[in-house]
């Protein structure tokens, strides 16, 4: 039953409650049916037994009180032969008083009936004979004896009757108050009964209505708030399952809708943030800023907004003025940057100006590589000249080399001392091994690769510097991993020797020069520590450059080979720190 009324409406369902109340009261009216019912029967049974009862007993008392009153007078005035037709007369005009109106003496009085014959016929016949004979003095006698006690008992006989009669009456009546009393008190009950179930089902449908509805609401609140894709309860009533339906497609196409916007926002956000092109939006109304990947990045750090050293960008961005590719530099904790920046509208589909658009180009490594390829042309250009004056300057320095051995073998002690003959050769081998330099840095030669150690030829080149090294609190450390690596031994032997040979120089001949390595997955990294006085700052960016030294007998153009070379190996090279304290070179070769 319960389950056959959740599945069906509420029009229905009130329709039900309607009919039901209806049924409770209209069965009232059978009630009612069944209490007039008794009602008529009482009035019946009254009408025909207790009324007529009543009438007889009245009619009868009177009659008997008019016959008593008749003998009594012919007692006490001596009446002589009246008395029989006088009480015969008042018989006969009561009798058919009464049978006009009631056509028989009800049942329950017959035995009165018949001792009020009785009574009459002792008059009638007694009385009569005794009269017809003439003896008065005995019909006294009789009456007084006979007559009038017979009399007295009808009439206690016909108070008793009607008091029965009276007693019936008023039993009949108060059944008939009882009867009106049941009858009201089972309408009042069957009106609560009728409203208390009026009102129990209407609060029990309204509940089917509003807490369904409660809940609904707070679903699509919390849809409303941004949880799109939440689904409401299916519920039975038959009205509310539509609407439910409805509800769930509409927060599943709202999810879908808000993820298909949501993934296109993503998008080109991602495409935005992509671009190695700094982005801001400037919103025309409220001057916000937004930014992309690249300008937060860039400007995450710009504590003030408006600094003195970036004022020509701020301005650029405040001054609302429509430029484009105007060329800036900005400083950041990341160092100095150019910038090329570029400033334009920001429309709606209206086509009417709602911001701008300001975007910019970090074009600070391309700055670098134009100035690397001037630079490159113009060592490619010093290159050749030195290249073409170096093979021009080793035809007579070998002319010179040689007429300076001789002298240096023929000439006396005193004369090779006189003319400083071994000075002159040690600058000549000194101008030798500059040409040689130069010619090994305009012509490097490809590397020979082959598989080898790195600590075996480190350890090759070390007895030759410590043979070149007069001081003995010079220490050398050396931890490398044991990895094979395609390299050139020749050109690595340079390339470590020039560095420790820097390394010691910058000690002063006292301290530790340490080489280790660290591994990754795909490279080989290499560190040359010193515990030295350190490059300074002004030459550290610079360390690679030919022909720049602070020795006041190098070439300046040992660190540009040592690069060439790792270059030349796939690898890379660069001054890792530089203090007072010490100096580190990393090296990074490629493990494959």
């Amino acid at each position: 039953m319960r389950q056959y009324l959740k599945h069906i409406s509420f029009r229905s369902k009130i329709l039900t409650v309607l009919l039901l109340t209806t049924l409770l009261l209209s069965s009232f009216s059978f009630v009612l049916i069944q209490s007039i019912e008794q009602i008529n029967k009482g009035l019946n049974e009254i009408n025909k037994h207790h009324i007529p009862e009543l009438v007889w007993i009245s009619h009868w008392e009177d009659e008997l009180h008019t016959k008593h009153y008749t003998v009594k007078q012919f007692v006490v005035n001596d009446l002589c032969c009246e008395l029989v037709e006088s009480y015969n007369s008042i018989s006969r005009e009561y009798v058919d008083t009464l049978l006009v109106n009631y056509d028989a003496i009800p049942a329950a009085l017959e035995p009165l009936k018949s001792e009020i014959d009785l009574l009459d016929f002792k008059i009638e016949n007694e009385i009569q004979g005794l009269l017809t004979f003439g003896d008065k003095e005995a019909v006294v006698n009789f009456i007084e004896s006979q007559y009038f006690p017979h009399h007295a008992d009808i009439n206690y006989a016909l108070k008793e009757a009607k008091e029965t009669a009276l007693e019936s009456l008023t039993d009949q009546s108060e059944n008939f108050s009882s009867i009106i009393h049941k009858s009201l008190y089972l309408l009042l009950f069957l009106t609560v009964g009728s409203i208390v179930i009026s009102f129990v089902a209407a609060y029990r449908i309204s509940g089917n209505v509003t807490k369904p509805l409660e809940q609904m609401v707070q679903k699509v609140d919390r849809i409303a708030s941004g949880q799109y894709g939440l689904t409401v309860q299916s519920n039975d009533q038959v009205e509310l399952q539509q609407l439910t339906s409805s509800i769930n497609k509409m927060s599943t196409r709202l999810k879908d809708s808000f993820h298909t916007i949501l993934m296109d926002k993503i998008y080109r956000e991602q495409i935005l943030n992509s671009l190695p092109v700094g982005i801001i939006t400037i919103d025309e109304q409220s001057n916000e800023m937004s930014y992309n990947h690249a300008a937060n990045f860039l400007l995450k750090d710009e504590t003030p907004i408006h600094a003195p050293k970036n004022s020509m960008f701020w301005n650029v961005l405040h001054s609302k003025e429509i430029i484009q590719n105007i060329k800036v530099t900005f400083h950041s904790s990341k160092g100095e940057h150019a910038l090329l920046v570029s400033q334009s509208e920001l429309k709606d589909q209206h086509e009417v100006m709602i911001g701008r658009i300001f975007y910019f180009v970090d074009i600070t490594e391309t700055e670098k590589l134009e100035k690397r390829m001037h630079q490159s042309e113009k060592l490619a250009l010093i290159g050749e000249l030195a290249a073409g004056a170096a093979h021009e300057i080793r035809n007579p320095l070998a002319v010179i080399d040689g007429f300076l051995s001789i002298m240096n073998q023929s000439l006396s002690e005193l004369e090779i001392q006189k003319y400083q003959v071994p000075l002159l050769l040690k600058e000549l081998d000194r101008i030798n091994s500059i040409v040689e330099e130069m010619l090994l840095l305009t012509k490097p030669s490809a590397p020979l690769l082959n598989s080898i150690r790195l600590e075996d030829v480190i350890n090759e080149i070390l007895p030759l510097i410590e043979r070149s090294v007069t001081s003995e609190e010079v220490d050398f450390s050396i931890e490398l991993h044991a990895n094979s690596l395609l390299l050139d031994a020749k050109q690595m032997k340079q390339v470590f020797h020039n560095l420790i040979r820097n390394s010691i120089e910058a000690m002063s001949y006292k301290g530790t020069v340490s080489i280790y390595s660290r591994l990754t997955k795909d490279e080989y990294h290499i560190f040359v520590e010193d515990n030295g006085s350190g490059i300074p700052e002004n030459l550290q960016e610079s360390i690679f450059d030919p022909f720049l030294t602070s020795k006041e007998e190098g070439t300046g153009l040992g660190l540009t080979i040592v690069q060439k070379i790792i270059e030349n190996h796939h690898g890379k090279i660069k001054l890792l720190s530089s203090t007072e304290s010490g100096t580190i070179f990393k090296i990074t070769l490629p493990l494959n």
